[in-house]
Order: C-alpha cells, then sequence, then structure tokens
C-alpha cells in the first residue's frame, strides 16, 4: 500500500515560483494503519529551508 503527499511552498525570494515535494509511505497492508500515524507526523514536521540560522 502507498499513502502520498504532495507539498508545496512558495520560493523565499521570488514567490511566483513553488517548489513541490512529493512524500511516499510504502508498507504493505498489514503494516498500514501502524505506520499511517508516524508518516502523518513525519508530514508534519517539513518546513522550508529559508537559509536563516535558527
Amino acid at each position: 500500500m502507498q499513502s502520498q503527499v504532495y507539498l508545496s511552498m512558495p520560493d523565499v525570494t521570488d514567490p511566483s515560483r513553488r517548489a513541490v515535494s512529493r512524500l511516499i509511505l510504502t508498507v504493505t497492508a498489514s503494516q498500514h494503519l501502524a505506520a499511517l500515524e508516524g508518516f502523518r507526523d513525519l508530514v508534519r514536521t517539513v518546513r522550508q529551508d529559508t537559509g536563516a540560522a535558527s
């Protein structure tokens, strides 16, 4: 089974341009429910790198 998420983010220097990232979870059917929450947690952590120091 697969779950996919496409994330679209604006370019920090040119907002008329966008970057699209695709995140994919591939597991067996029996693993899907157990792995899905972790995949959702991972997707929530994806952020744009602005180049600024944290």
